[in-house]
Formats: C-alpha cells, sequence, structure tokens
C-alpha cells in the first residue's frame, strides 16, 4: 500500500516513532505495540487477495468476478467449460493487478474447456498452482437449481484441495458456498429486486441454502456462510455496465472482507464495488485507531501526545481514501479534518480541562481524557466514510462526525455497565 498511498510509509513511521518516544505504560505499550503491528499489517504489507473459485462449469465463476469487481474479464460460454487451464491470474488485467485468482476449470467436468489446459485433471493442476501460492480464501459456487444434484465429488475434492493446503502451507482455508442464479428458481417470472420479496421465491432460496449446508456437514467441511446470489450484469462494446441486476452480492464482499487475513482486506475492499465491504474495512481501522487514541489521551502526557494524535487521525483519513479509490496526503487529510470541524486545539483545551478538574481524582481525569480522544478519532473516521464513500459534502461529513463521537461515548457506556 505504501506504494499506492502518497506518504503513507513515512506517516506511519513517524507514528511508530512517536509512539517509541512516549512515557506510556509497559501496559499501554503493549496495547499500542499490538494495534499499530495489526495497523502494519493492514497497511504497510497489503497486498492482493489470493481467490480460489471451485464450481463446476457453468456455475458462474466468471459472473461471480465481474459481478463483484465490476469488470468484465474473463471469458464467458453458456456451452462448454469457458474456463481453461486452473492458473493463477491478475484480474482484471495483468497491467492492472487488483486480485489475484485461481481460474478453475471446474471440478467434475467431462469436456474439455474452450482454452488448452496441459494435465489430466482439474484437481491435478489446481495441487500445481496451491502449492505455488496459498489461496486465502474458497468459494465454492453452484447453481441453485443442481443443489439436489450429485456434488459428492466436488466436495470430496475440495475437502482434498484443503487437506493439501494444511500439509503443504499449514493454512486452514476457509470456505464459503455461494448459490448462483438464484433468479431462476421458481416462480421463474419473477426478476425483480430484491429477489427474496417474492414469498414462493424466498421459500426456494432458503431450500437450496439449507441443502448445500447440510452436504457440507455431512463431509465434515467448516464452511463460513452459504449466500444466495444472482451475478447478471450485461456491458456494452466499451465495458460500460448497461444492465445490472446483482443481488446479495455486496454481502458476499462484506464476508470476503472478514475472513481475508488482515494483509488481504483492504486491496479487497478498494477493489470490490460495494460499498457495505469499503466500510467494513475501514471500520475496521477507524476500531484500530480510536483505541490507541483513547491509550493516548489515558496516559497524563500534556502537549507530547497532540502530535501522535493528529498523525493517526491523518493517517485514518488517508487509508480511508485509499479504499475510495483516492489518493490523499497528509496535509489534504489535515485540511479535512479541520473542514468538518475537528479543531484539534479546541480539542486540547477541553482535554486537559478535563485533566485539571480531575486532579482531585487523577485516574478518572485520565479516563474522560481517553474517552475525549479516542471519541473525536471515532468520530473523523465516520465524517471519513461519509464524504468518501457516500460522496456526502462537508456539512454531512461534519454531522458524520458529530454522530461518530456520539455513537462512540454511547458504545463504551454501553460496554462498562
Amino acid at each position: 500500500m505504501s506504494k499506492n498511498s502518497s506518504g503513507f510509509g513515512s506517516v506511519f513511521s513517524n507514528i511508530k516513532n512517536q509512539v517509541d518516544k512516549l512515557p506510556l505504560s509497559k501496559k499501554s505499550k503493549r496495547k499500542m505495540m499490538s494495534k499499530l503491528s495489526e495497523l502494519k499489517e493492514l497497511t504497510i504489507e497489503a497486498r492482493e487477495p489470493r481467490i480460489a473459485l471451485v464450481g463446476r462449469r457453468g456455475a458462474g465463476k466468471s459472473s461471480l468476478i465481474n459481478a463483484l469487481f465490476g469488470e468484465e474479464r474473463q471469458m464467458v460460454s453458456s456451452v462448454q467449460a469457458g474456463t481453461g487451464r486452473g492458473r493463477w491470474l491478475w484480474y482484471p488485467s495483468e497491467d492492472e493487478k487488483k486480485i489475484r485468482l485461481l481460474d478453475s476449470r471446474g471440478l467434475g467436468e467431462s469436456e474439455k474447456p474452450l482454452e488448452s489446459s496441459d494435465t489430466d485433471t482439474a484437481v491435478s493442476q489446481l495441487k500445481k498452482e496451491m502449492e505455488a501460492e496459498q489461496p486465502d480464501v474458497f468459494l465454492f459456487l453452484i447453481k441453485a437449481k443442481e443443489t439436489d444434484a450429485r456434488v459428492e465429488e466436488d466436495l470430496h475434492e475440495l475437502n482434498n484441495l484443503r487437506a493439501f493446503i494444511k500439509e503443504v502451507h499449514h493454512y486452514d482455508v476457509p470456505v464459503i458456498c455461494v448459490v448462483t442464479q438464484v433468479d431462476e428458481l421458481d416462480p421463474p417470472y419473477y426478476k425483480q429486486l430484491p429477489l427474496d420479496a417474492n414469498p414462493e421465491k424466498a421459500k426456494n432460496i432458503k431450500i437450496s441454502m439449507k441443502l448445500m449446508e447440510k452436504r457440507f456437514n455431512e463431509h465434515n467441511i467448516p464452511l463460513i456462510t452459504t449466500i444466495p446470489v444472482c451475478t447478471y450484469v450485461d456491458f456494452d462494446e466499451s465495458g460500460k455496465m448497461v444492465y445490472d441486476m446483482r443481488w446479495n452480492v455486496d454481502d458476499l464482499a462484506e464476508y470476503l472482507v472478514d475472513v481475508l487475513p488482515n494483509d488481504a482486506k483492504l486491496k479487497t475492499a478498494k477493489a470490490t464495488k460495494a460499498v457495505s465491504a469499503k466500510k467494513k474495512a475501514a471500520q475496521k481501522v477507524i476500531g484500530i485507531m480510536s483505541g490507541m487514541a483513547v491509550l493516548i489521551g489515558i496516559e497524563p502526557i500534556p502537549l507530547a501526545d497532540m502530535p501522535l494524535l493528529t498523525g493517526l487521525q491523518a493517517a485514518m483519513i488517508m487509508i480511508i481514501a485509499y479504499i475510495a479509490g483516492r489518493e490523499v496526503n497528509r496535509a489534504a487529510a489535515a485540511e479535512f479534518i479541520g473542514a468538518i470541524g475537528a479543531n484539534l486545539g479546541v480539542a486540547f483545551v477541553v482535554r486537559e480541562g478535563v485533566r485539571s478538574a480531575a486532579k482531585i481524582i487523577p485516574a478518572a481525569g485520565n479516563m474522560i481524557s481517553g474517552a475525549v480522544a479516542g471519541a473525536a478519532t471515532y468520530g473523523i473516521g465516520q465524517a471519513g466514510m461519509a464524504y468518501y464513500f457516500e460522496e456526502k459534502d462537508l456539512k454531512r461529513a461534519k454531522e458524520a462526525f458529530e454522530r461518530g463521537k456520539k455513537q462512540f461515548r454511547k458504545d463504551r457506556k454501553n460496554a462498562e455497565e
């Protein structure tokens, strides 16, 4: 991420150097370093996710990726096995590397794919690729109308692949079952969104999900979740999307952000078109930053902690903007923070006033000061999401800042009760 985010690496280094210099208690220092380590994984060590798609031909692997990331990249065939040799590829292209995909030709195929393949079976080629690069997650795709068909072989091979990765990479790959083409379930004439608004279709969608969950359970395959989707989108010759019937794809994107390792979360969130998934990744960063702000605010180190707080908050806005696909440097982040009314000078006076007024009970004063710092940081994060993800104006972003502060205080109060 440091290569793609203007000045973020230097900002992170500056934050770490200041943390090292602050006279924090050993307990606070341990907590702070733990949060810094997590933040480093999310940002400095950020990499593209490695997603393995598994499913028979026609299950909709290419269509799912098109729907998730909004690009028309893979060839789609409705007759023969459209994807060829099981291999890792860059999506959407070698020149624009956003997602690392394992292009599976599908399990249980009897026909050769349209593209050439130099192996006898899909599984042997997949193992070769997975030995070279460990997948972060398996997406097991099956058409809604085929959930009652024979899929024992597919599940057996999936278990085989998981065991292979466990042996080679010592990693237990999470699995998400994606039931595709649910729009084709009865009644076939109902094609309106949301698809589960029709009682009969909703019932049939639920039946297909329960059936797959039962089959995964019978094969002792741990399942993160089962998600029914419709991935139908259409593009014109220029690549512009002209028809969009995606349903539940955002939910899948959120689960991906959840289950992927920390170092793959941010680039996944940036690549996906799902705003809810972007918010989930950003919220994780906001939580880390707010927690650090609380720790800084608790410690009785007047003046010395303000540069660190401002650095944290600026870095947080830079990360949120990055997830939104925007390049924002530290100066621009600081300008945004000032524009929403998060006046750090006023905040400092209020916080130090709290400390002074609480000299009779120092610990209580420090806790209140920590809450002030945490609430301000959390509020700034909410304002950043409103501005960069929802494209709200500064007035609305400022309202999000105020709501965020109130929400933070409310959440802390509930946690303490």
